[in-house]
């Protein structure tokens, strides 16, 4: 009766299986350079349809589906700060959850092909930052009533004559600030934080308004440190510093408490971090 009941459900199991939509192994990817989340979906009509403008059609809704769940499942492995993801400011706060479905349901597809054997690929794109619509807008919800904190003023140094002084440079009209952390293995995040190598805090989510960091983002990532990606969001004469080390799991770099004077005195006048002009070399 067992081995019956077994062999019944075994066969209505593939009934199912072939009377449905085929779906495909998919991919997704996080472009932290241009802010982009990118998701692809591969699907195919129902075995048995003939009619093809009904195999286009149900092609298309398998990839759609499809798509919409891996970009579901890509977003969530995105890191807000070294210590907490998507999934994890989801499973805390309901209304991030409930935000994010909200904002992949309403997407549309940036690219749609069909090809010769049947299939559908739908290719779906989440802009990380830029509106309501973009991920940060859910990412920082449980965060949107902060009190901003002003920068820090640059640590004291002490001279050979032991006087207190502040060792950094002057403003040269700097219009980023870009962190060479090559050769560290940097883990990009959407909320990092940048310390002196005494761990003092020099750049952090507290010191921005919340508008800007969802319409900009707090940092773009680059492989190198005069790309594109650089200059359109650091311009084109950035002060460069190199990372010392990386704390909380690779993700916030550290500097030397000199190079944090300078970037601190340069903001004063500039304001670059003010306008999260901000660049990690990765």
């Amino acid at each position: 009766m067992k081995t019956k009941f077994m062999k019944c459900v075994l066969a209505a199991t593939i009934s199912i299986v072939l009377l449905a939509a085929t779906v495909f192994a998919t991919e997704s990817s996080v472009d932290w350079g241009r802010g982009i989340i990118r998701a692809t979906g591969i699907g195919s009509y129902k075995k048995g349809e003939t009619n093809p403008g009904l195999q286009r059609a149900q092609a298309k809704r398998a990839a759609t589906i499809d798509a919409q769940r891996t970009l579901a499942e890509c977003v969530m492995g995105v890191q807000v700060t070294s210590e907490s993801s998507l999934k994890d400011l989801s499973l805390e706060y309901d209304v991030v959850k409930t935000r994010i479905d909200t904002i992949i349901k309403g997407m549309s597809e940036s690219s749609v092909k069909y090809f010769d054997d049947g299939t559908c690929e739908v290719v779906y794109e989440m802009p990380m930052y830029g509106s309501n619509r973009a991920l940060a807008a859910a990412a920082f919800l449980p965060f949107e009533d902060h009190e901003k904190v002003p920068f820090p003023e640059p640590t004291p140094i002490a001279d050979e004559e032991n006087n207190s002084i502040v060792n950094g440079a002057a403003t040269n009209n700097y219009t980023g600030l870009v962190i060479d952390c090559r050769g560290k293995k940097l883990n990009p995040v959407m909320s990092p934080v940048i310390r002196n190598n005494e761990g003092k805090s020099i750049y952090g989510f507290e010191n921005l308004d919340i508008d800007k960091v969802i319409e900009l983002g707090m940092a773009s990532y680059t492989l190198t440190p005069n790309d594109e990606i650089s200059r359109e969001r650091a311009g084109n004469n950035p002060l460069v510093v190199k990372a010392v080390k990386l704390e909380k799991f690779n993700s916030n770099p550290v500097v030397s408490v000199d190079d944090a004077n300078k970037i601190l005195i340069a903001n004063q006048t500039d304001q670059f971090l003010d306008n999260c002009a901000v660049v990690f070399v990765r």
